[in-house]
């Protein structure tokens, strides 16, 4: 299609990949790119950009929270980028102004809640793959920093392998819960399990539901939904170290999917970010090699070799075997398992 001058600027300042700009009326409004094209990369409160626009102050404020709850625009309060106003900060005595975003920030609301699929499946994938190598970029010096010194607290979000029973504690403990759609399924569409998957919690939910994503849960059906992942054979994964620094929350990952995991061999990082921390276990004399185990483990740590037998009850049954070298710690094969004979064992220094 061919592009306006005023486009043209948009798609510059904006930072869009030449495969989506022909796309651009897909997840761009008109006054949206009126503002960014306005705003030219400065930050500005609601008064700067009415003079630019020519309306009234009122409706530039209206344009720049619906911008931010689209993710076209960052809030900065006080000098400060923050991510939620809410009681804590009374916003009728602060300074609000708004910082430019660019498209790599707009992605995650248009996969997970808006037209993505009015885009081309090609489009899509190519538009997928480069927001997984920007955002291994984006991460990369702090996972370095984890490789230097795995104990030291990183603020990273999906920093470790969580077993369920961490992932309802961080439930338990948080005051405030939301459930948002996955980001990384929305966008990869790898696999068809459960897409409103990922659990926001205190600060981490109260961001989420300001900008727009997601929707508020007790804490009993934040409880269920992790339940519900787990059953379907998603990973958690979140940080361990949250006492003392707050909770945000953890995703529901697939292997298929899931931007940390697949950043993770972009960057090297295997088993290091996001981390390991448990090995399963097998109490071998109570096992009915009856495979469900096999079935859940993303990794092939548990499998059927296909050779050896077993006699179960009387009955020759394919043998389960185990490769403790292939586990991740996940747990989906101990929460799995019907006879309650894997455990999960810590690892020395994890």
């Amino acid at each position: 299609m061919p592009f306006s001058a005023k486009q043209r600027k948009f798609i510059t300042l904006f930072a869009i990949p030449p495969a989506i700009a022909p796309h651009l009326p897909v997840f761009a409004e008109p006054e949206e790119v009126d503002l960014i094209v306005a705003m030219d990369g400065r930050t500005l409160g609601p008064a700067e950009v009415a003079h630019l626009l020519a309306i009234p102050v009122d409706r530039a404020g209206d344009l720049l929270e619906r911008a931010y709850r689209r993710h076209f625009v960052h809030r900065e309060v006080d000098g400060k980028k923050v991510g939620y106003i809410f009681d804590h900060v009374d916003s009728a005595h602060k300074t609000v102004r708004y910082i430019p975003a660019r498209f790599y920030d707009r992605l995650e609301e248009l996969s997970m809640y808006g037209d993505w699929d009015a885009i081309p499946a090609e489009v899509r994938e190519e538009i997928s793959g480069w927001w997984l190598r920007e955002y291994a970029a984006k991460i990369a010096p702090v996972v370095e920093n984890i490789k230097k010194d795995p104990d030291a607290y990183q603020q990273i979000k999906q920093k470790d392998f969580l077993l369920l029973e961490e992932a309802l504690a961080q439930v338990a403990a948080a005051e405030s819960h939301a459930v948002v759609n996955c980001d990384c399924r929305s966008s990869t569409q790898g696999c068809r399990r459960m897409v409103e998957s990922c659990i926001r919690l205190d600060d981490g939910a109260r961001y989420t539901l300001e900008r727009g994503l997601g929707r508020a849960v007790s804490r009993e059906e934040c409880q269920q939904i992790v339940l519900a992942t787990d059953r379907e054979g998603l990973m958690h994964i979140g940080t361990r170290q949250w006492q003392g620094h707050g909770l945000f929350g953890f995703c529901n990952c697939c292997t298929c999917c899931c931007f940390p995991l697949r950043a993770s061999r972009l960057l090297g990082s295997d088993r290091i970010y996001p981390r390991v921390h448990f090995r399963a276990r097998r109490r071998e004399e109570d096992c009915t090699h009856c495979g469900l185990c096999a079935k859940r483990c993303p990794y092939g740590a548990f499998h059927r070799d296909g050779t050896t037998t077993v006699q179960v009850k009387g009955k020759a049954r394919r043998a389960v075997a185990f490769d403790p070298a292939k586990c991740y710690g996940c747990g989906l094969c101990m929460t799995g398992c019907p006879e309650g004979c894997i455990d999960m064992a810590p690892l020395e220094g994890a």
